[in-house]
């Protein structure tokens, strides 16, 4: 595919899965919001015993509002993140380039989190909480390996999730690819149909050619092969000899006959919407109308030769 096709194809693929840029968008800071909420929840009781240690009270409207304020900034940064992990992904012969790109945008956005963080706090939450009022270099110190690691499993995250996604198509790819094989080759090779059929007759086995059955039946568990005035009976059902058979020479006729089509000699309709089938050597068969339909071309093909 050229980059031009990529160019058309790209853009619909992308609506046809995410709906529009702008509901992607969406999705990608809710996920974000979702991830850093969480994350900040499960240092929280680290940052209760701190505060109690320090005997600082921590009123819950207050760690509500820092809380929603550091997601809300880690959703900001998401869409960021998970651009990065699409336009570098840490594969191939430039995956060591590509993750110390990673490396070098996860520490500056970390830097960029604490500096705008601390801007925030000090504007909203310095004067009620002591602990926001540390300088920046003990709060990069404090807070930077913290974030580096949340982002950085983000990160992961999604090249895992990417490369799932791109196993499971290839997977799926190839098993249409080995379906296709399969499919070609089974309709280039020719169809092997039944040429003899074993029978027993007088105690011995012979080789019956097809070619000299005219018309079959069932009775019972058998199945009755006439050829002329004799008749050669085997042990199988109908349809199962039938599928055997090349079926540009045997056509069914009735739910318990077959026959073959160039022993016909005459077909005439019956009123009740069922017909007669003459064979040459003067024997009749019904037609059913149930058959009539599939079994009249070639049946009239063949009284045509």
């Amino acid at each position: 595919m050229t980059d031009d096709q990529t160019a058309i194809v790209g853009p619909r693929v992308f609506n046809e899965e995410a709906g529009s840029p702008r509901l992607a968008l969406a999705r990608e800071l809710a996920l974000g919001f979702a991830y850093w909420l969480v994350f900040l929840i499960i240092l929280q009781p680290g940052n209760v015993f701190q505060a109690a240690k320090a005997d600082i009270p921590l009123h819950f409207s207050q760690e509500l509002l820092r809380i929603g304020g550091a997601s809300l900034l880690g959703a900001a940064i998401t869409p960021l993140l998970l651009r990065l992990t699409r336009r570098f992904p840490v594969e191939g012969s430039r995956r060591w380039r590509h993750a110390l790109i990673h490396a070098l945008s996860i520490f500056c956005l970390s830097l960029a989190l604490i500096f705008i963080a601390q801007i925030l706090a000090g504007w909203l939450l310095t004067d009620r909480d002591p602990r926001l009022q540390a300088p920046l270099d003990r709060q990069i110190v404090a807070n930077a390996p913290l974030l580096i690691l949340c982002m950085a499993a983000f990160v992961a995250a999604a090249h895992a999730v990417i490369f799932w996604r791109r196993a499971e198509q290839e997977s799926l790819s190839l098993a249409g690819a080995r379906n296709q094989a399969l499919q070609a080759r089974n309709a280039a090779a020719p169809r092997s149909y039944l040429t003899t059929v074993p029978v027993k007759t007088r105690g011995r086995t012979l080789l019956l050619p097809v070619a000299e059955i005219d018309w079959v039946e069932t009775q019972g568990n058998y199945l009755a092969l006439h050829v002329g005035p004799a008749s050669h009976l085997i042990r199988e059902t109908l349809a199962s000899f039938e599928s055997s058979l090349d079926p540009d020479r045997f056509v069914r006729i009735h739910r318990t006959a077959l026959v073959a089509i160039d022993r016909v000699q005459e077909i005439s309709a019956l009123s009740n919407g069922d017909a007669s089938v003459r064979l040459v050597d003067g024997t009749r068969l019904r037609l059913s109308r149930k058959y009539r339909a599939g079994a009249a071309a070639l049946l009239t093909s063949s009284t045509n030769r």
